[in-house]
């Protein structure tokens, strides 16, 4: 029955968008999660630089540029993970976008599903009904005999 094949290839691909959902679901939870992480190291590494700020009294050479060192490498730092943080806000986006593609494809796949089984119910009561009807042309032919 095509009617029969089709529901099964259509059951098949609801399956695997489904997995295709949840693998898209998953991957936006991860960018979230990347992009709140590389805010929190940006924030965390800026409040450091602030408080690393010279201080005032007297001081050493080489203790001002070991300090200077240490904050130049915190305000990379804070510029490193403040480009992981749009990195990820980027791929968040994207990610939101396959997120949304891959339920409306779920949704179109469940909607295509319904009529398949509509059009199996259909064909299967056509079967029924065309092998009732020989029937009673051969009954009804015998009582005439």
């Amino acid at each position: 029955m095509r009617e029969a094949r089709r529901l099964a290839l259509l059951r098949r691909q609801s399956l695997i968008a489904e997995v295709a959902r949840k693998q898209a679901l998953r991957a936006l939870a991860e960018a979230l999660e990347a992009e709140a992480r590389g805010q929190a190291l940006a924030a965390r590494s800026l409040r450091l630089v602030a408080a690393s700020a010279a201080r005032e009294g007297l001081t050493t050479g080489a203790a001002l540029a070991q300090r200077a060192a240490f904050t130049a490498g915190l305000a990379q730092l804070a510029a490193n993970a403040g480009d992981a943080a749009r990195d990820a806000a980027r791929q968040r986006e994207w990610q939101a976008d396959a997120l949304a593609r891959s339920e409306t494809r779920a949704k179109r796949l469940a909607e295509m599903s319904v009529d398949a089984r509509a059009a199996l119910a259909a064909a299967q009561e056509r079967r029924a009904a065309a092998r009732e009807v020989p029937l009673a042309r051969k009954l009804q032919s015998r009582r005439g005999d």
